[in-house]
């Protein structure tokens, strides 16, 4: 398995600003042909190049944060989230003023659905760093898993609020929006994921669902349509056409759509069904 930068611990994908924290950062001469640094090599090779930079005695804080945090994104990637967290502890463990720290070991925390142990990281972060965007967008997420929608709510909206073009946050509020049951608000956020992000197929995807479960079948089939345009046999948006197709005409028309969706992700139906589609 080849490692390739960057790896979510999560869900939530880390921001590009927290990465360059990482991957940036530059290298001194005798880290420029270690995995580590370089982010080239399998999951192993990484692995084991952070830990001889670590075993060496180096005494650089922020290149030893940044290797333990390396090999963090190494174990998630394998999915080894508790071997995520014991590096993460040990980052916390040289300086514990770096909120980009308890940031990732939060989205691990949420990974393994400890979702208080996730929040608890996250307002440390924010305690640190309270205009971070993503550090609000992963704290709303673990409210949103832990059942407490209005918070997660809350906290999505700061999200917007510090990157109002970043399409993650209006994607995520849309979510939560279907979730509970405000469709035109779940619309609203979706038509602005598309605005920012017109070439992606999953703006388009989830504000179809919306309208399935608005009944307006014909707008449902047209982001349906775009999203298949713009990503073919996109397993989600197959499903879609075949449920639009199925509820305007005989419920056959849209077999081979739904059968084409099941071959190529066997456990898409389960998905969709999470989204309150019967």
């Amino acid at each position: 398995m080849r490692f390739r930068a960057p790896h979510t611990l999560s869900r939530a994908a880390l921001s590009g600003a927290l990465l360059a924290a990482l991957w940036l950062a530059p290298a001194q001469a005798e880290e420029k042909e270690n995995p580590c640094f370089t982010g080239e090599g399998s999951v192993k090779e990484v692995l084991d190049g952070c830990a001889a930079y670590i075993a060496s005695g180096a005494t650089d804080k922020d290149q030893l944060i940044r290797a333990h945090s390396v090999r963090a994104m190494a174990f998630s990637a394998i999915r080894d989230l508790d071997a995520a967290i014991a590096e993460l502890d040990a980052a916390i463990k040289i300086d514990a003023t770096k909120p980009n720290s308890y940031f990732m070991r939060a989205a691990a925390h949420e990974a393994k659905k400890d979702y208080d142990k996730a929040i608890a990281d996250l307002d440390e972060a924010i305690r640190l760093e309270d205009t971070h965007g993503d550090f609000f967008l992963l704290r709303g997420m673990a409210y949103q898993d832990k059942g407490d929608l209005d918070q997660a709510l809350t906290e999505m909206n700061q999200k917007i609020k510090f990157d109002p073009e970043d399409a993650n946050g209006y994607s995520s509020r849309g979510g939560l929006y279907r979730m509970r049951k405000e469709y035109d608000l779940s619309v609203a956020d979706f038509d602005k994921v598309v605005e920012i992000d017109r070439d992606g197929p999953k703006g388009y995807i989830d504000r179809g669902w919306v309208f399935v479960l608005k009944n307006d079948l014909d707008k449902a089939g047209a982001d349906f349509d775009k999203a298949l345009e713009l990503h073919q046999n996109e397993p989600s948006a197959l499903v879609g056409r075949g449920v639009v197709k199925s509820r305007k005409g005989k419920p056959t028309d849209g077999s081979a759509d739904l059968a084409l969706a099941k071959q190529i992700e066997p456990g898409i139906f389960d998905e969709i069904r999470k989204l309150g589609i019967e």
